[in-house]
C-alpha cells in the first residue's frame, strides 16, 4: 500500500485586514500502487498488489478457477524478462513460506500446510519479511488447497499398500506440490516413514501419469540407484 501526500501545512485563519500571508490548503491521498487481485481458493483467500511499473508498462493480473477449485493467477506483460510483478499477502494467521524452487507453501498459525502455490514463468521470494512475485510475459501461478483426491488402504504387491490419488496440482513438479502431497499420505496410520518417503519422491520422478502411487510400508528403505532400478518397489 502507497501512501502519497501533497500539499503543505494548513495555515491559520486571519481577520479581514491582518497583514498576514494567505492560508494554504493540504491534502493527503492515500492509494494502492495499483488495484489489488484477490486469489483464492477454499477459506485461503491471498491479496497481490501490483506494482506500479508492472501496470504503467501494461501489464494485467486475471484469475480464474479450474473445475477442481484450484485457482490460476494470469500474468499478462509485453515484457519477456523477468521483472517484479507484484506482491503477496495471505490472511491472518497464516504465512507464506517461498521455497527454493520459487513454489510456495500456505501454513497455519500452528505450522500445517494449508495450500500451495506452483509456477509456470513466474517466481516467488521473500526480500525483508516481503513474498514478491517477478515473472515474465504470459506468466502463471496456480494455487490450490488439495493435493490428493484420495488415500486408500488395500492389499497389493504381497502386502499392505496405500493407493495415493494425486490432484493434477498436486502432480505438478514443484517442492510446494511435494511437500502437500507428503503431508497427506504422513498423516496415515503407518506411513510417516523415511520408505515411503522414497517411494513417493520415486513414484513423482518417474510415474508422474500413473492414476495412483501404490507406497508400501513395508518395503526397506534403498539407495536411490537401487530404488530407481527396482521401479519404486523396493524388496
Amino acid at each position: 500500500m502507497g501512501v502519497v501526500v501533497l500539499g503543505a501545512a494548513l495555515g491559520g485563519c486571519d481577520a479581514p485586514g491582518d497583514d498576514a500571508a494567505p492560508p494554504t490548503t493540504t491534502a493527503a491521498i492515500s492509494a494502492p500502487l495499483a488495484p489489488p487481485v484477490t486469489f483464492a481458493v477454499g477459506a485461503v483467500s491471498l491479496t497481490v498488489q501490483p506494482t506500479a511499473a508492472f501496470t504503467a508498462a501494461g501489464g494485467t493480473l486475471s484469475v480464474t478457477t479450474d473445475p477442481d477449485g484450484s485457482a490460476r493467477l494470469h500474468v499478462t506483460s509485453s515484457v519477456t524478462a523477468r521483472q517484479t510483478t507484484a506482491t503477496l499477502t495471505g490472511p491472518d494467521g497464516t504465512t507464506l513460506d517461498p521455497l527454493p524452487d520459487g513454489s510456495l507453501l500456505v501454513r497455519a498459525d500452528d505450522g500445517s500446510l494449508v495450500a500451495g502455490i506452483t509456477g509456470t514463468k513466474a517466481r516467488l521470494d521473500t526480500t525483508d519479511g516481503t513474498v514478491r512475485l517477478s515473472a515474465s510475459g504470459g506468466a502463471e501461478l496456480w494455487l490450490a488447497d488439495t493435493a490428493v483426491t484420495s488415500l486408500d488402504w488395500g492389499e497389493r504387491e504381497g502386502g499392505r499398500s496405500l493407493a495415493v490419488a494425486p490432484t493434477a496440482w498436486g502432480r505438478s513438479a514443484s517442492q510446494a506440490a511435494e511437500e502437500m502431497v507428503w503431508a497427506a499420505v504422513a498423516a496415515q496410520p503407518e506411513a510417516g516413514t523415511p520408505s515411503m518417503r522414497d517411494q513417493l519422491d520415486c513414484h513423482r520422478f518417474g510415474a508422474p501419469d500413473k492414476p495412483t502411487w501404490n507406497l508400501e510400508p513395508w518395503r526397506p528403505k534403498v539407495d536411490w540407484i537401487t530404488l530407481l532400478a527396482a521401479r519404486c518397489n523396493p524388496t
